[in-house]
């Protein structure tokens, strides 16, 4: 039981971890995210099919 414990301290440390990262560097994730959004948009557009509802 004392290893189960010891593990799941060591995946809540890393967790913590993460979204410490992930919180520093979260306009830049959104500045990609919305980035990668529109070259999608441009490099394959939405075909306009007539049949499609």
């Amino acid at each position: 039981m004392i290893t189960g414990f010891s593990f799941l301290e060591q995946v809540d440390r890393i967790c913590g971890a993460f979204a410490t990262v992930l919180h520093s560097t979260e306009p830049k994730v959104y500045a990609m995210l919305a980035l990668l959004l529109i070259l999608g948009l441009l490099v394959f557009p939405p075909k306009n099919d007539p049949d499609q509802i």
